[in-house]
């Protein structure tokens, strides 16, 4: 069976994966930060700024200095088609030796440049305050054009998620259709990605964002990266700045590092990306029972018992998924998405796990409150700009074009790796191995 034929066959059912999770912020960290208010962040600031093949800094923001930096699009072909970064950077303290530019990167299409608006003085802890803190908006991200787009508007682009299957493994799919009906919709987002960004697409991977630091940092007239520092998906950048420049670096700092040869093989999520996640989920139960009635909403008096409870909220859910106003229904599929994000995030060990607990309890409750809420990522705030967060287009879209080509196009050959998956861990091997069907659709 041809893989075109396939998707016009199924019948794909609504799930949320690709919806943004809101997790929870830490508001204390908010409140401590010295930067500036992200109401106060203008989203149209660049494109009324003048882009140069030379870093030209303006003051910006009161204590911030912003650029446009003209790259080539292709670095083989310098005199094509171009690329305008956004740059923001935070000077170093006036009264320490100077050390240098860090540059600062979060991943995964979050803007650089809002992170060090909003917190770059955070960054300056006592050893770093001699360095500018630069962030820049990598190819396809935030400020930087061009932007990438898969969508005409932001009603064909939820409708797209809206339209996202179940989770493998829920009981209500069988597995074989499961994994056809996955095949079908990352095949809807490859397409819808090269329609309206396929000049652009295949040279917005890793490789080429290593290429722009290395730009950025001779523009500074530095010889080297003083420092890099790189969160989660961006320490592959600082991974492969390093191999591609061994001799124009100093400092590196990789939080929550991804492996850099598995994700240019296969993509970083083989079974060894999840060998602790039993224990993870076993730490939930846990922490919940000891973090007692009013720690967690979720509690009870043994671990046991909490998975207990767990495990009738999954029965009932799979029988009744609660309707969420505004958003759709929250269910089996939901619940695995949720549980596996909470066990394998970045960051703080269980960070999630109040958020988790909160969602749970109001699921069992059949209460559409905060939580689920959040999960569902509404909020009482106009929906985020496309150029404050992430998106889904982007993180299957950087994932895929740095992995190996070999792409999985039937069930026949994922099922081998699946088995793989849920040996390693049952509770989340279903969610972490249906990333890799995302880019079926040749995004690459």
């Amino acid at each position: 069976m041809k893989f075109t034929n396939l998707c016009s066959s199924v019948a794909v059912l609504p799930f949320l994966f690709g919806h943004a999770i809101a997790a929870p912020q830490s508001q204390e960290k908010r409140q401590a930060s010295m930067g500036v208010p992200e109401a106060e962040i203008d989203l149209t600031y660049f494109s009324k700024l003048p882009s140069h093949t030379t870093l030209k800094w303006v003051s910006c923001y009161k204590n911030y200095y912003c650029s446009r930096l003209t790259v080539p699009l292709d670095y083989e072909r310098p005199h094509g088609d171009k690329v305008q970064l956004a740059l923001v950077k935070y000077p170093a303290k006036p009264h320490k030796k100077y050390k240098g530019s860090l540059y600062l990167q979060i991943g995964l299409g979050s803007s650089a440049t809002n992170l060090v608006l909003g917190f770059a003085p955070d960054f300056q802890i006592p050893d770093l305050e001699g360095y500018d803190i630069i962030g820049w908006d990598v190819r396809g991200v935030g400020q930087t054009t061009p932007f990438l787009e898969c969508f005409a508007d932001e009603k064909a682009r939820q409708a797209y998620q809206l339209a996202a299957p179940k989770i493998l493994g829920d009981p209500s799919v069988s597995l074989h259709k499961g994994i056809e009906q996955n095949l079908c919709h990352a095949e809807v987002l490859g397409k819808a990605c090269k329609e309206r960004s396929g000049k652009f697409l295949p040279y917005m991977d890793t490789y080429h964002n290593a290429m722009d630091l290395h730009t950025i940092m001779k523009a500074t007239g530095a010889k080297k990266v003083h420092a890099f520092w790189g969160y989660h998906y961006a320490t592959l950048l600082g991974e492969t700045y390093a191999a591609l420049y061994p001799h124009e670096f100093d400092h590196m700092i990789l939080d929550g590092v991804v492996d850099g040869e598995k994700q240019y093989d296969f993509g970083d999520v083989g079974p060894s990306s999840i060998l602790g996640a039993e224990k993870a989920v076993q730490a939930f139960f846990n922490t919940c029972s000891g973090a007692g009635p009013t720690g967690c909403p979720f509690y009870e008096s043994t671990p046991q018992l909490v998975k207990e409870r767990y495990q009738k909220l999954e029965a009932k859910l799979i029988k009744s998924p609660l309707h969420v106003p505004k958003a759709g229904s929250f269910g089996y599929s939901q619940l695995h998405t949720l549980l596996s994000l909470a066990v394998t995030a970045p960051g703080e060990p269980f960070y999630l796990y109040p958020f988790l607990a909160g969602v749970m309890q109001e699921a069992e409750n059949r209460t559409a409150g905060p939580n689920l809420a959040g999960f569902f990522g509404i909020t009482l705030e106009p929906t985020p700009t496309k150029m404050t967060t992430g998106s889904f287009e982007y993180s299957t879209a950087i994932q895929c074009l740095d992995s190996d080509p070999y792409r999985i196009n039937h069930p026949a050959e994922f099922k081998p790796y699946l088995r793989s998956m849920l040996k390693t861990s049952p509770s989340v091997g279903f969610a972490i191995a249906q990333q890799k069907l995302s880019c079926a659709g040749s995004l690459a």
